[in-house]
């Protein structure tokens, strides 16, 4: 492992660093509006130091971006024709494509993911998602529904819900923005989106790109501030009619019971403890090169990160020396060093909540074979750390840590694995190494998660729909289905007698 000591200022372009620097209110109704009230530091968690500040939005302007939504609703994103809607969610795509190189650097510069991994990775994806939804809008049909009434014509038509809020989260600002934005515009809403108030500046952006894109004014709103003000005032407006929100489990229950109560649509991506299995039969390398990067990546701020590693146990020597000598091998560098492979922890109360876990091992059977400190300097850097031999009833494998930890375990049977796997109170995804192929359709089908891998990790496309069971959250993101949860059934009957 080594650490990057390479400034990023020569790094950063001037266009992307005028915009991050500038002081940012909320866009509504297709324009930047200036900050009239309470602002927040927007951190570069690289250095700690302050990038510029982000309105934190009161009700009032959050009610000025609904209305502007409504209004885009009722008037001319509502009454474009479907081939438009279509032609303006891929003039929109090729924006961001043409964008890529500054959008990465907002995500790479707040976030701190190194920004050779957001070209590569995240703004593809966030183009696949509007190049793949901006199809929809023409093959969206109803039903004729046969009844038993004669002279009758019953019907039915996918309409959209209205105004949606979206609320996106700090470990993947543009790509997770993209993944709300265009099923719902797709589907015809317009959308109020907050982004975390970490990682605002893309979110921001993608707005302005979505104007010159022509999407008419209030179609895309963003109102930046915290999810205890900003946000809560989003969830409780009465023109929301429904409420995507994508982070942790904690703030999923409380958005989803403030969504009850209001009778509501929500669909919430929450977190995910997700096991990582590897029988003795598979391809070693390749599965624990795959193991460790899933764990790594993005310093393992990742919702489907395979933080739960599980080997069979005649394997676990090997597995754990390729584990340890991938991540020996990690750059730790600001997220704008492209020869950073590995960049801080969002902030500095992120990286002590990551810390009180590894604090809390000591007092339980487990070990820490490497990894487990601090890097010295001012950003929020922790070194890749494996924990090895917990207990299932530990936190380091109960709980989301959300850092650069991967909780090793062993198993000997197929049933006693299943049994500990299935226990957990998460159920967003796991993987499967084996060459068995009927244990692996075996193993797969009886795992309680949404999403399972097979020989691979972490394979996503905007087409594939994304989602988990139990704790993990409630509706699906991508394919149809991350399409059906903006729209809504309404039924005709006609009499024509």
């Amino acid at each position: 492992m080594t650490t990057s000591t390479t400034g990023f200022a020569s790094l950063v372009s001037a266009e992307a660093l005028a915009f991050a620097t500038d002081v940012h209110g909320c866009f509504i109704d297709g324009q930047r509006i200036v900050p009239a009230g309470a602002t927040i530091d927007s951190i570069d968690p690289s250095t700690g130091s302050v990038i510029t500040q982000i309105a934190d939005a009161d009700p009032v302007t959050v009610d000025r971006a609904v209305t502007s939504a409504a209004a885009a609703f009722a008037g001319d994103w509502g009454r474009l024709t479907p081939g438009k809607r279509e032609a303006a969610l891929h003039r929109l795509a090729d924006l961001l494509e043409q964008h890529s190189a500054e959008l990465a650097e907002y995500d790479a510069l707040e976030g701190g993911k190194p920004v050779s991994y957001v070209e590569a990775v995240d703004v593809p994806l966030a183009v696949e998602q509007f190049r793949y939804y901006a199809g929809w809008p023409t093959k969206l049909t109803g039903d004729v529904v046969p009844v038993d009434t004669p002279s009758a014509h019953v019907y039915s038509r996918k309409v959209p819900l209205g105004v949606v809020g979206a609320i996106t989260p700090w470990n993947f600002p543009l790509c997770q923005a993209a993944i709300k934005l265009a099923p719902a515009l797709a589907a015809g809403n317009t959308v109020v989106l907050k982004p975390s108030e970490l990682t605002s500046l893309s979110s921001l952006r993608l707005a302005e790109l979505a104007i010159e894109a022509g999407l008419p004014p209030g179609t895309i709103n963003v109102v930046t501030g915290q999810g205890s003000s900003t946000g809560n005032a989003l969830v409780t407006h009465p023109g929301i009619a429904k409420i995507s929100f994508t982070g942790s489990e904690r703030v999923g229950r409380v958005l989803g019971a403030a969504a009850g109560g209001s009778l509501k649509h929500i669909s919430l991506e929450l977190g995910g403890k997700n096991p990582n299995i590897i029988f003795a039969d598979a391809d070693i390398p390749a599965a624990a090169t795959a193991a460790a990067t899933t764990a790594y990546f993005y310093s393992g701020q990742v919702c489907f990160s395979g933080s739960r590693l599980m080997v069979e146990r005649s394997v676990l020597d090997e597995v754990l020396e390729i584990v340890q000598r991938y991540a020996q091998a990690l750059v730790i560098g600001p997220g704008l060093d492209r020869a950073s492979t590995l960049g801080p922890l969002a902030s500095d109360q992120h990286r002590d909540k990551v810390e009180k876990y590894l604090d809390s091992v000591s007092a339980t059977k487990a070990s820490i074979p490497f990894g487990g400190s601090r890097i010295a300097g001012d950003g929020y850097f922790l070194e890749p750390t494996a924990v090895v031999g917990a207990a299932d009833s530990d936190a380091v494998i109960t709980d989301e840590i959300f850092g650069p930890v991967l909780s090793v375990q062993t198993f000997d049977s197929v049933d006693e694995l299943m049994i500990r796997v299935n226990s957990a109170n998460y159920g967003l995804t796991a993987g499967v190494w084996t060459n068995d192929v009927r244990k692996a359709h075996t193993v797969a089908q009886n795992l309680q998660s949404g999403l399972v891998w097979v020989n691979t990790y972490a394979d996503y496309h905007a087409a594939a729909p994304f989602g988990g069971f139990k704790n993990s959250g409630i509706g699906k993101d991508c394919g149809f289905d991350g399409l059906a949860k903006y729209l809504d059934t309404q039924t005709i009957w006609m009499s024509l007698a």
